[in-house]
């Protein structure tokens, strides 16, 4: 799976989580600053990842999630190192 890929079901996932319609979320966004998503929402967020990926996100690597691109490298990296 690419990473182009990863950033296309990511951006789906928020829509659907937030409804901020996918073709508007960019991978520069800042998740607070600029998708107005919450540290609350964000935990919601990761879980939806987890789930869809099967992957585990430690808590303590939640608060470097700033931008749509560090979840999209993140999971790259985690999915990529399982198959």
């Amino acid at each position: 799976m690419t990473d182009t890929e990863i950033l296309e079901e990511i951006r789906q996932i928020i829509e659907k989580q937030f409804g901020i319609d996918h073709e508007n979320i960019e991978e520069d966004m800042e998740l607070d600053e600029d998708l107005n998503i919450t540290d609350l929402e964000i935990e919601d967020l990761l879980a939806a990842v987890e789930d869809k990926y099967d992957i585990k996100i430690p808590e303590d690597k939640a608060a470097s999630f700033i931008k749509v691109a560090d979840l999209v490298s993140y999971v790259y990296e985690h999915i990529n190192k399982s198959l």
